[in-house]
């Protein structure tokens, strides 16, 4: 059974004054330029994965095909990434997760600058699935080599940092896309996209990190299937992402049919709002669950279970309004609560699992969740509204948070009585 405390790095502790614990100790400066760098990643990859879906006009216009085909580029995508993070985190935990990263992000470069190239099609789904592949390969070493460079107690704010290149990049990926594909095309868009990340290939191999490698070795994969919080971590994970694409894929068209928004105004007031919401959740998040970590095993996998659980009414009113100005307000309190698990969530899987399995623990996770959740989200709520409305559509992924919240409950009571028994 993995042990809930990792080895720590040995660095002064912060001021215990200071509320939630949001006072950071001096980290040493190659602490900073990691954290700094595989932010940086994380935001471009977050851009590169959602630029294409403001593209879609344009594409359309270029290559003549249905939207059915269009919407195949995110499928594949999502598709392959899915699986291509297992053989990369088995291997993240085999081999040196730093040259794994710096593959990874360089071979998702290449393939965003073939995407600008491509000629048909074909060629073009190809190129995203390739984008696919090489983003699958950077997530699982790249949490688990933050953990591996920070103190475990420290653990959930700086993955809450890591996160904020995931939100930043979302947002600027579905925003920047379309105004750049409009201004100097989508081919070079692609292009604008793709060169920083052969820049920042070459800075993550050259990383120093002076961090002995584990003469742990690495369990073997199924063992993991052996621990029974986990599970339900990846359980309650896949609720939360279904829950997350159902608000991301139709929020901006209930916005439209029920509160009479514009395209751009949906568009514009939904991205701002989530985005503050969620800048403020994930770093807040991190810090409270650090600070509950502190003072029981359990703390942060309670801080998700509650922050879930504060959201799902703001949620379900946001849905059930025919207030404007509630529906907006509503959304963003709910996505401050909701965003508070990001940090948390990857902390978690690394406080239970064993250090050398950190890398396949966490692209496992990412299997599921995706594999499970979000790609079947849309599809899902959008039949439930072709049946009836899209208001009970959204109300299935309030449900979803609420069952979420209930996993992370049991996460909490599992820890408990684990330890209970020591």
């Amino acid at each position: 059974m993995a042990q809930l405390a990792d080895r720590e790095i040995e660095l002064p502790q912060p001021p215990r004054n200071r509320w939630l614990g949001l006072a950071w100790p001096p980290f040493a400066t190659w602490q900073w330029k990691i954290l700094f760098v595989l932010t940086l990643i994380n935001l471009l990859n977050y851009f590169d994965r959602l630029i294409v879906i403001p593209m879609f006009p344009f594409l359309k216009a270029e290559f003549g095909v249905s939207d059915f085909r269009l919407g195949l580029l995110a499928s594949v995508f999502i598709l392959v990434n899915s699986l291509a993070v297992l053989p990369f985190g088995l291997w993240a935990d085999r081999g040196s997760r730093q040259k794994i990263m710096a593959f990874g992000v360089l071979f998702w470069s290449v393939a965003t600058l073939l995407s600008g190239v491509a000629n048909r099609f074909r060629a073009l789904l190809w190129a995203r699935a390739l984008v696919g592949v090489g983003e699958g390969a950077y997530a699982p070493a790249g949490t688990a080599m933050i953990s591996d460079c920070f103190p475990a107690s420290f653990r959930a704010r700086v993955q809450s940092v890591f996160n904020l290149g995931m939100l930043v990049g979302g947002v600027l990926g579905l925003a920047v896309g379309g105004v750049l594909s409009q201004w100097i095309g989508w081919r070079w868009a692609f292009f604008v996209v793709g060169l920083p990340g052969l820049i920042l290939a070459v800075l993550t191999y050259r990383l120093r990190v002076p961090i002995p490698a584990s003469v742990e070795k690495a369990p073997a994969a199924w063992a993991l299937l052996k621990i029974p919080p986990y599970l339900v971590v990846m359980l309650g994970g896949m609720f939360v992402v279904f829950s997350g694409a159902t608000f991301i894929t139709w929020g901006p068209a209930f916005g439209m049919r029920y509160h009479h928004l514009t395209v751009a105004r949906a568009s514009a007031w939904l991205g701002l709002l989530v985005l503050v919401g969620s800048l403020a959740g994930v770093l807040l998040g991190g810090a409270i669950a650090d600070r509950l970590q502190a003072r029981w095993p359990w703390g942060r996998a309670l801080t998700i279970a509650g922050s879930l659980l504060l959201g799902t009414p703001f949620l379900l009113w946001a849905v059930m309004t025919d207030s404007l100005v509630v529906f907006l307000s509503c959304l963003l309190v709910s996505s401050f609560f909701l965003t508070c698990y990001h940090g948390p969530a990857t902390a978690v899987i690394h406080d239970l699992t064993p250090e050398r399995a950190h890398g396949f623990a966490f692209a496992l996770y990412l299997f599921v969740i995706h594999f499970f959740g979000d790609t079947m989200a849309p599809a899902v709520v959008g039949r439930v509204s072709d049946i009836s409305e899209l208001r009970h559509g959204l109300q299935i992924g309030v449900a979803a948070n609420f069952v979420a919240a209930l996993c992370f409950l049991a996460v909490t009571a599992l820890i408990y009585l684990r330890q209970a028994r020591r």
